[in-house]
């Protein structure tokens, strides 16, 4: 197994098109099981056309996945990946309606392999909620899926699968258990600006003495990823991090889940524009990050088109911090590209060294993260220095370390919703700080990943992602 680089990984992997309510719970599941469907395709296309075989897929959801799941629509999503469709290229209403389909005719459509050979799967019948166990073992992750091909009682493929958290997956070797990173991160090359740490990113940074997401840009030129790709697709982003905040701008109504959590972004918005309320910032567009995050976030638990950022659950932060300055600072598209490429870093370096899984460290991983990367990216866009970028993505750290997962009823809404709109202030609040500064401050980057990781694995699991504990009792 190749070990994954920080510096391997892409933009385009930190950012992914998708739906909610979860990245780890929802979109990884998904391309989890449009995985296993491509590996079913490739195995019985080699049968005879002519012959008649009935397969069953069966499914099983360990964990985490199996505590809080069923909020998250985890069964949906495994049925839509199963079907064939795409969390990014799909739309969210044709997703959610494979699972009805397969309650009516629970026959998936494979039409590469004729009229001869079916495969079954019955919502109901063949998705198992398992426990934390998988043949009698510990999980190897707190997210973890099996998938099995059956004919009749022969099993004649199996995957072991992980959902890592933002829509990342790994599989497992079913034998050992060892993990096996998947995409393109896996293959090392020889990069030009090699980094596997905020401080030799830094490093980098000053002694090429080219721009922060020009070094990574540069990288992935040898990976494979022109930059005429990587602008293209990060434009793609872009804009739906702004169809998001504006449908969440104009919907009303409850959220779904049984919470009966009232939809606010469109009244808060409207109130912030008129101008009519009391207001402890100077001007009532103080309130905008916050706003923007909520109409992101309510898009999310509504199972709407959003972005990883780094997951589902912090979708909403980047999205409020960048629209924010480029409105204030009237920033070009190129410019709001480059702050992407930059808080991708910052991601890529948690996902190494830490997690940016709530069901492995608690929402420290997640809306964490997303704060650091959002004033990573803040401070790149209006111009700091790389030592300034990467303190700025160690305040936004370092103040979200300890941070529990624990949703109420496993749904992505109380506190996710809320906290987003907080973490998007501090990451405002941490770029001003660190442009304020020359860089130079006593707790680095690296060192607070390293403090989140231990405090993810000190924690209890009732406080990752289990709704067991803390706030999820109430």
């Amino acid at each position: 197994m190749n070990p994954v680089r920080a510096d391997h990984i892409s933009p385009l992997d930190m950012f992914k098109i998708g739906v909610g309510p979860s990245s780890s719970h929802t979109v990884g599941p998904m391309v989890a099981a449009l995985e296993f469907r491509k590996i079913v395709s490739e195995l019985l296309v080699k049968l005879p056309a002519k012959s008649a075989h009935q397969y069953t897929i069966k499914v099983e959801l360990y964990g985490s996945l199996s505590a809080t799941g069923s909020g998250h629509q985890t069964d949906g999503a495994v049925c839509g990946g199963l079907y064939g469709y795409s969390p990014k290229e799909t739309m969210p209403d044709e997703i959610w309606s494979a699972t009805e389909k397969l309650k009516k005719n629970p026959i998936l459509p494979f039409a590469e392999l004729g009229d001869k050979i079916k495969v079954h799967f019955h919502p109901e019948h063949d998705l198992v909620w398992a426990a934390w166990t998988m043949d009698g073992k510990a999980l190897p992750h707190p997210n973890t899926m099996r998938f099995l091909l059956k004919e009749g009682e022969n099993t004649v493929n199996e995957l072991i699968i992980l959902s890592v958290g933002g829509g990342f997956v790994e599989p497992v070797d079913p034998i050992t258990w060892e993990r096996q990173p998947a995409g393109s991160s896996t293959i090392i090359h020889d990069l030009p600006y090699p980094y596997n740490s905020g401080q030799e990113f830094v490093d980098q940074c000053n002694k090429s003495k080219l721009p922060p997401w020009q070094v990574v840009i540069e990288n992935q030129k040898v990976c494979g990823l022109s930059e005429e790709k990587l602008r293209t697709e990060l434009s793609k982003i872009l804009g739906v991090f702004d169809s998001c905040v504006e449908r969440g701008l104009s919907t009303e109504g409850i959220l779904p889940g049984g919470l009966n959590v009232k939809r606010r972004a469109k009244a808060l918005h409207e109130q912030m524009l008129a101008g009519t309320k009391i207001t402890v910032y100077s001007s009532p567009a103080g309130l905008k990050p916050s706003v923007y995050a909520i109409a992101v976030n309510e898009e999310n638990a509504a199972g709407g088109r959003v972005v990883t950022a780094p997951t589902n659950g912090s979708s909403g932060l980047i999205p409020a911090v960048f629209r924010t300055l480029q409105e204030s600072h009237k920033l070009s598209h190129e410019t709001l590209q480059n702050g992407l490429i930059v808080a991708s870093v910052v991601g890529a370096l948690v996902k190494v060294h830490a997690s940016i899984s709530g069901a492995e460290v608690g929402c420290q991983g997640e809306v964490g993260t997303s704060c650091a990367m959002a004033a990573a990216g803040a401070v790149a866009m209006l111009g700091g220095s790389a030592d300034q970028i990467e303190q700025a993505a160690e305040i936004g750290i370092e103040h979200h370390l300890g941070m529990t997962c624990d949703p109420i009823k496993g749904l992505v809404q109380v506190p996710c919703i809320e906290r987003n709109a907080m973490g998007a202030v501090k990451a405002l609040n941490a770029a001003e700080l660190a442009l304020a500064c020359d860089g130079s401050h006593l707790i680095s980057l690296d060192r607070s990943l390293e403090v989140m990781k231990q405090t993810g694995l000190d924690m209890n699991q009732k406080y990752k992602e289990t709704a067991t504990g803390g706030l999820a009792l109430g």
